[in-house]
């Protein structure tokens, strides 16, 4: 039984400013910013009783990555960040 990815989504690593933090007298023009920690896939992964995430994935991925363990109102979950294209692609073609 496959588990169930959730919010799979690409990051180009560009997020807005909030609005109390933009110049108000116009000096600053960027409404955005760049932030490299965060270009990458990433999704919340419920898994089924019978799979090991973590495993898989150390197994098969060739670049960086995190999956953290946690809970989401109280249901077992990961959160996994990919940094690499190929993996992405694997961890998609495998799990959803």
């Amino acid at each position: 039984m496959k588990p169930f990815v959730n919010h799979w989504r690409y990051d180009d690593g560009w997020q807005e400013i909030p609005l109390a933090l933009r110049d108000k007298n116009g000096v600053m023009t960027n409404d955005r910013c760049f932030n490299e920690d965060i270009v990458g896939w990433h999704c919340w992964v419920y898994p089924s009783n019978d799979m090991d995430i973590e495993k898989w994935m150390e197994e098969n991925m060739i670049g960086e990555y995190d999956c953290t363990f946690r809970f989401n109102s109280g249901n077992p979950m990961y959160t996994v960040f990919i940094t690499n294209n190929e993996d992405a692609t694997l961890f998609k073609l495998t799990w959803m």
